[in-house]
């Protein structure tokens, strides 16, 4: 975090409670949000920050406090008007309303309720002050080590399966059609997944778009072959160069998760991989290792029938 910043909250945001309300400020956290709080500010940033207190204690007195650093942000902000906020927040709004279970004994954590995005900041912004310990518990509470790996495996088939069975076919008819509009919103879409896999294959969590690239390039697998593959991704115009660098790109994170052995209860090199994956997600294999017996029971039973096996489809949903 630049010292603009320490200087700003340390000189007059944290005076300024102190001052006005000295009987909370033992009870309080505040977290640096943005670019600003990953020391990666510019002249075009905004300055973000959340004050967490006790639910009560922001029950009681958080809407005054919100007024006077609405007051105060308006006459010292040095950063871009629009976009800055510093907010006052109750602690169970923390990791998208799951901070209490986070911060009892329970075992049973909501941890698919979080976004990554939300995790990433939990783990990478800068906490300014931790009177209340809060943040910090929760950080270590949601260390990416802690993670479910069944979540991971979970997160990985179902993002590779969107990039290849539905937005790179989609993708691809669109450029022969030469449907430009559909091809671009795609594209969009597709720029994005890809880096989200770059981070779920590495046991990364990743941050809110604005700041993707920049996460990605701290990443050890942005010094392989996959990030001059984003980069002429990119770089280019042509839609068919477009389609044949994402193939590529695909090729990569399959490679890269045999060898890594990241999803041992599927196979990235299935002659039909589009079905591999579709089911793979249906039978949840990341929580069910034997999930093809259910797909060689309905074959059976489509054979049985007097059907070929290939339409063991219509046995899933009938039987």
């Amino acid at each position: 975090m630049s010292k603009n910043a320490m200087n700003y909250f340390e000189n007059i945001i944290i005076p300024l409670i102190q001052a006005n309300y000295p009987n909370i400020i033992s009870d309080m956290d505040i977290m640096i949000l943005g670019s600003v709080g990953l020391g990666i500010d510019d002249e075009i940033s905004d300055i973000e920050a959340s004050i967490y207190l006790d639910d009560a204690i922001w029950e009681n007195q958080g809407k005054q406090l919100q007024l006077l650093l609405n007051d105060c942000l308006a006459k010292t902000n040095n950063w871009k008007r629009e976009g800055s906020i510093l907010c006052v927040h109750p602690v169970s709004w923390l990791l998208d309303g799951s901070a209490n279970k986070f911060l009892s004994n329970n075992d049973n954590l909501p941890w698919e309720n979080i976004s990554f995005e939300t995790l990433f900041t939990m783990q990478k912004n800068t906490i300014i002050l931790n009177s209340k310990g809060i943040l910090t518990h929760l950080r270590e509470k949601t260390d990416v080590t802690k993670y479910p790996e069944q979540l991971w495996k979970k997160s990985l088939i179902t993002n590779i399966k969107e990039l290849y069975v539905e937005e790179f076919f989609e993708l691809n008819k669109n450029v022969q059609r030469n449907h430009i509009p559909e091809a671009n919103i795609l594209f969009g879409l597709m720029i994005e997944r890809i880096y989200h896999i770059a981070f779920l294959v590495s046991h990364e969590y990743y941050p809110w778009r604005t700041h993707l690239d920049w996460a990605f390039r701290n990443l050890s697998i942005s010094k392989t072959e996959l990030r001059s593959q984003i980069d002429k991704l990119l770089s280019t115009s042509s839609w068919n160069e477009r389609v044949k660098i994402i193939k590529s790109i695909i090729e990569f994170y399959k490679n890269y998760i045999k060898n890594n052995n990241l999803i041992p209860e599927i196979d990235v090199y299935s002659d039909d991989l589009e079905t591999e994956l579709i089911w793979a997600e249906r039978l949840s294999a990341w929580n069910t290792p034997d999930w093809r017996n259910f797909i060689k029971e309905k074959e059976r039973n489509a054979v049985d029938s007097g059907y070929s096996p290939e339409q063991f489809w219509v046995w899933s949903l009938w039987e």
